[in-house]
């Protein structure tokens, strides 16, 4: 598309809202253009580390990826391994309060994280001293990690950051394996194609699973973590009061995060879905909600309900 539409850096151009949120170029104005100014060109090689840059080859669609990709998959990539971090800390992960982005990267510039597992041996006293942070603020960012101990074995999968391995097929694998030993098994007697019975994971993942896996300091920080974390799958109500109903969030949750909500809903048998359908039983619609989801579940006669009234349904 860059290069379709020939965008350039420091272009103006025209923009639309597509979908909820996302801008989508439309075209660019060219009559306010630099003339010094060059097309872009993608690097190939990564900036960060210097190793390759590719695009797959996608064996379903049997075309290559839009993206552009450094081929290191480990914590050598500078870049790479902060996004692995903040990741790992992300709320659909370990969900750790007081450890955003912006600190993920303040803490790897001072040499505090360099791996996830750092995340648990912090020089707490050092944090004291630093501009911005005092008793209160490590005291709890202390808490904070410490209660982040205690994770799902579908959250732990995720919270690595494996390519392919999102939330949705790290809750196929879980529901799918006795606990994370039995994982690490599969893992280190490479016998990843047995996942290829779960419904749903196909070659893509098996092949990630086994790429990512292959570099020794992945493997090494995943056993690691399992040392420090408690990781225990999650117990779900097969019959729980949500069975057979289907729900999708828009706007803001009022004291617990999309990840949370999520969390709770499947755990009480209620299926979590991407977009308002027919299929839709209950649309949850917190603060500042999206028009046109409100409007689009009005349409199909969706019963709209708010944070209280879903506690109300599984209560």
């Amino acid at each position: 598309e860059i290069l379709r539409k020939d965008i350039r850096i420091g272009d103006i151009v025209k923009i639309e809202r597509a979908g909820d949120v996302i801008p989508h170029v439309i075209k660019v104005d060219k009559t306010k253009r630099d003339n010094k100014s060059k097309s872009f060109v993608f690097p190939k090689k990564c900036p960060s580390c210097g190793s390759e840059t590719i695009k797959e080859f996608n064996k379903t669609t049997k075309k290559f990826d839009a993206v552009r990709r450094c081929i290191n998959d480990g914590y050598t990539c500078e870049k790479i391994a902060i996004e692995k971090i903040k990741h790992f800390i992300s709320k659909d992960a370990l969900n750790i309060d007081g450890l955003g982005k912006k600190v993920v990267e303040k803490f790897w510039y001072l040499d505090l994280i360099k791996k996830p597992q750092d995340i648990f041996y912090l020089d707490y006293n050092k944090i004291k001293k630093l501009e911005g942070w005092g008793e209160i603020s490590v005291n709890n960012l202390k808490l904070s990690i410490e209660n982040s101990k205690n994770i799902s074995l579908q959250k732990f999968i995720y919270s690595i950051g494996i390519r392919h391995i999102g939330i949705e097929n790290a809750k196929l694998i879980s529901e799918n394996i006795k606990n994370i030993q039995q994982f690490l098994k599969i893992i280190k007697d490479k016998q990843f194609n047995k996942l290829l019975n779960i419904d749903g994971i196909g070659e893509t993942q098996v092949v990630s699973l086994s790429k990512f896996f292959n570099n020794k300091l992945n493997l090494s920080i995943f056993v690691e973590l399992i040392n420090i974390l408690n990781i225990e799958k999650e117990n779900l109500i097969k019959n729980g009061p949500l069975i057979n109903k289907t729900f999708l969030i828009t706007g803001k949750l009022k004291d617990i995060s999309r990840a949370e909500i999520k969390s709770l809903i499947e755990k009480n048998s209620g299926t979590i879905l991407s977009s308002v359908s027919k299929n839709l039983n209950f649309l949850i619609a917190g603060e500042k909600p999206t028009k046109r989801k409100i409007d689009h579940a009005k349409s199909l006669g969706i019963n709209i309900i708010s944070q209280s009234d879903l506690i109300k349904l599984i209560n």
